[in-house]
């Protein structure tokens, strides 16, 4: 009998991918998130919704919640999606995993990732190139302030989806800058601007013993913004330098589970690292079409059944993220003819899409729904429209 899976975050895209890995394998998926009409909820893979108390605003409540559902429900594992409940049960896992399983680095490793400050550091540290980068807190500030060459990119530590970061031509446009990002985000860093040429992102797996059970890569062809987000399109790829870094890194801090570490290319093409995404990522349906299902690895992990390393899978395959994201990167695209060209090519066969689904197609209304219930609430809406530089 296949097992039963509590998936979270289920407006997230990942978490879609993830229902739909298990559910066409016949596992028992519910989904649940902070509110109803969730898009991922909508799949015909999804045997119960749940709603729980936001683990932004009432972190106690929601720990309560997850313990008394696994202990109702008795789930096989719980997955967590997003940043926030993946940092929830790290911290809480002793207590949950007494009545259901977790594979989640430790608490204190996952906020080191989750601060872009630190993470540059340990990146250092093992002797991975990043750009230069200055912290504020550890200069004096009329010296860091002459020291800068511009163009520079004032980063907010700790956000995600290219929210906090003030792109800086001048010293004219400098003090403002810092001090919006400073007001909202705490104490930022600061970083010499790439001219790129692309960016390329590595996904790993990694078990107890800090070794590699699945890794893959992808090229992001497409973003929305156009200035920096999300990947609305992209490729898989079998960019070993970036794979090869990534290990190294998490091998430097003892991580254990998944982990998505972004790279901009420079004009050279050489990759400089960015962030690390302690968790899940939006296009993971790219890697399971592809060949590598870290979801169900990951499951097999957590229950000990032995997992054999997968490290063969589809190069080449395209991602498209249609809903809402590829429509709002054609109104901004300088180049529509070709951008509108490339949009409705919808008969290539070497294309998944992280959206559409002939077989499960319930969840484009999920995010037509889920897009209302973000428009009608304040903060949710801050959310959509807060995006770039």
């Amino acid at each position: 009998m296949k097992g039963k899976i509590l998936v979270t975050d289920g407006r997230s895209l990942a978490a879609l991918a993830i229902i739909r890995s298990f559910g066409e394998k016949g596992f028992e998926v519910h989904c649940g998130d902070d509110f109803k009409n969730n898009l991922s909820s909508f799949s015909r893979y999804v045997k119960k919704r749940i709603v729980y108390p936001s683990p932004k605003n009432n972190e106690s409540e929601f720990i309560s919640f997850i313990i008394d559902i696994a202990k109702k429900e008795k789930y096989d594992m719980i997955i967590p999606v997003r940043d926030e409940i993946t940092l929830l049960l790290s911290k809480h896992k002793n207590e949950v995993s007494k009545f259901t399983h977790l594979y989640l680095a430790d608490y204190n490793i996952l906020t080191k990732f989750r601060d872009k400050g630190q993470t540059i550091k340990i990146a250092q540290n093992a002797n991975i190139p990043v750009p230069n980068t200055l912290y504020p807190e550890e200069m004096d500030f009329d010296e860091l302030k002459s020291a800068l060459k511009y163009p520079i990119l004032i980063r907010a530590r700790i956000s995600s989806g290219s929210r906090g970061i003030k792109h800086v031509k001048s010293p004219a446009e400098f003090d403002f800058a810092y001090n919006e990002i400073k007001k909202k985000y705490g104490e930022p860093i600061i970083q010499e601007y790439i001219n790129k040429t692309g960016y390329s992102t590595a996904c790993l797996l990694l078990n107890d013993e800090q070794e590699d059970i699945a890794s893959f890569s992808y090229e992001r062809v497409k973003e929305y913004p156009i200035t920096g987000g999300p990947t609305v399109v992209g490729i898989s790829t079998d960019d070993a330098l970036v794979k090869e870094y990534s290990l190294k890194l998490l091998k430097n801090i003892g991580w254990k589970g998944v982990a998505e570490i972004e790279y901009i290319l420079d004009e050279n093409g050489s990759p400089l690292l960015l962030e690390v995404n302690p968790r899940f990522w939006m296009p993971l349906t790219l890697s399971i079409k592809a060949g590598v299902d870290f979801p169900h690895l990951l499951y097999k992990l957590s229950i000990g059944d032995k997992v054999s390393p997968v490290k063969n899978y589809n190069i080449g395959l395209k991602y498209r993220w249609v809903l809402p994201n590829e429509i709002l990167w054609l109104t901004q695209t300088p180049n529509k003819i070709k951008g509108i060209r490339e949009f409705i090519n919808f008969w290539d066969n070497n294309t998944c899409y992280g959206d559409i689904s002939a077989s499960d197609p319930f969840p484009l209304i999920g995010i037509m729904a889920q897009s209302l219930d973000f428009i009608l609430n304040k903060e949710k809406r801050k959310v959509i429209f807060k995006r770039g530089w």
